[in-house]
């Protein structure tokens, strides 16, 4: 059992004010006050963050079944967070972040018996929490897991490398530098790119899932589908050269004037993941793309 210490000092009433029950606004309204203390770069101290909004503990203890757990009162004036220590330090940082999401939502409630006990799958909830027929326990979960992604790698922490080409380097880069696992920040990169692109990841040449950026045309790959065979890196490199793909075996339907390149880190135990960036050859329909996503983010922030 372990204490924290507080090193912020966070308004709690202004932040929860701020966002109500929408994760994205309650993660800006942290980095609004945390920036103002000197915090705009590097990993974002969450546990330091937790103990100013009143965490008062965060237990690190070896767990079977759950990944994290919120300990509160019905008040929420205090409480305390229960982290799986088998897992790495990375995914206990993501775990702790989505764990706060929900203390700091006063629309979420415990959806069992058990409270707020948080498994692998819940962490693994992606897509929006709008979407029809999901239940009450699954919408929670989406809206912590978004929580957490929104307070550990703010766009404005991600902007010099997003402003790289699409690059998996750039993933690797930004993995070390905010601290988080790469898959996790390959799905945000992939999803916050103003680039045509997505990542397809991959485990012994089958499709596991694919994400991609606002523009990216559907990604025509199914969960189980054999892989196109994927670029080879140079001896002792785990990425490959970007090379161009036929993008029938990518995407359901390419744009007219559009080349399609792939990029794959290759990991250990069959793991991958790959790149694809779509790019127009017509610099016309280039800005027209780039238009769309304007339209897409200025959407997404109402």
């Amino acid at each position: 059992m372990t204490g924290i210490e507080q090193t912020l000092a966070l308004s709690r009433m202004t932040i929860e004010e701020a966002g109500g029950g929408n994760p994205v606004r309650l993660a800006a309204a942290i980095h609004a006050q945390v920036g103002k203390q000197g915090h705009t770069m590097g990993p974002v101290p969450v546990e330091a963050i937790a103990a100013a909004l009143d965490i008062i503990e965060i237990r690190k203890e070896a767990t079977e079944n759950l990944e994290g757990a919120l300990v509160t009162t019905a008040e929420r004036s205090v409480g305390s967070i229960l982290v799986n220590s088998a897992s790495n330090h990375r995914r206990q940082r993501f775990t702790i972040a989505h764990e706060l999401g929900h203390y700091l939502n006063l629309w979420h409630t415990p959806t069992s018996g058990d409270g707020f006990a948080c498994t692998k799958a819940d962490l693994r909830q992606a897509g929006s929490a709008s979407k029809p027929g999901l239940t009450r326990h699954q919408v929670q979960e989406r809206q912590a897991n978004r929580f957490a992604a929104e307070l550990l790698m703010p766009v404005s922490r991600m902007r010099p490398f997003l402003d790289r080409g699409p690059d998996i380097d750039a993933v690797l880069d930004l993995v070390d530098t905010l601290d988080c696992s790469r898959e996790t920040m390959a799905r945000r990169y992939a999803e916050q790119h103003e680039a045509a692109i997505a990542i397809v990841f991959s485990h012994k040449g089958r499709c596991r899932y694919g994400i991609s950026s606002a523009i990216f045309p559907r990604i025509g790959l199914r969960t189980g589908d054999p892989m196109p065979v994927l670029p080879t890196p140079q001896p002792g490199e785990a990425i490959s050269a970007p090379i161009e793909a036929d993008a029938d075996d990518w995407i359901n339907a390419k744009p007219s004037g559009a080349s399609l390149t792939m990029q794959t880190l290759h990991q250990a135990s069959g793991f991958a993941m790959t790149l694809l960036h779509l790019e127009s050859d017509d610099p016309d329909e280039a800005h027209d793309m780039e238009d769309a996503f304007e339209r897409y983010t200025r959407f997404d922030r109402r």
